[in-house]
């Protein structure tokens, strides 16, 4: 029996959970910064790096999962669309600043992890 019930959590893996939802090229980066506080597609534009469409298509997902939250503020005539975490998304806080502090004390040590690096960039 407690062989069969750890086979059963394996085929369940709770980190490709997490993975599924905050994982790609561009989402670990919109929620690392996001962690600072609301901002527009504009600054999270700059900030992330993302193409326009990339960065609008990984903000709906993560809106659809309910990570974030997206608001439209008028500001003038002018509206502008604010992302923020919701608050089932604030529970990713500690495994955002786990993996920061991870990456923090594990820099690049191969050539070859150091040049894959920086061609994602």
């Amino acid at each position: 029996m407690q062989r069969e019930s750890m086979l059963s959590k394996m085929q369940i893996c709770p980190v490709m959970t997490t993975v599924e939802v905050i994982g790609g090229k561009w989402k670990p980066r919109i929620l690392w910064y996001l962690r600072a506080g609301a901002a527009g597609f504009g600054h999270l534009q700059r900030a992330v790096g993302a193409s326009e469409r990339m960065l609008s298509k990984s903000l709906k997902e993560l809106e659809r999962d309910g990570v974030i939250t997206r608001a439209v503020i008028p500001v003038g005539k002018v509206m502008t669309t604010e992302y923020a975490f919701s608050s089932y998304g604030l529970t990713l806080a500690p495994v955002l600043d786990a993996m920061g502090d991870w990456g923090l004390a594990h820099p690049p040590t191969s050539t070859a992890l150091a040049t894959a690096r920086a061609t994602r960039r």
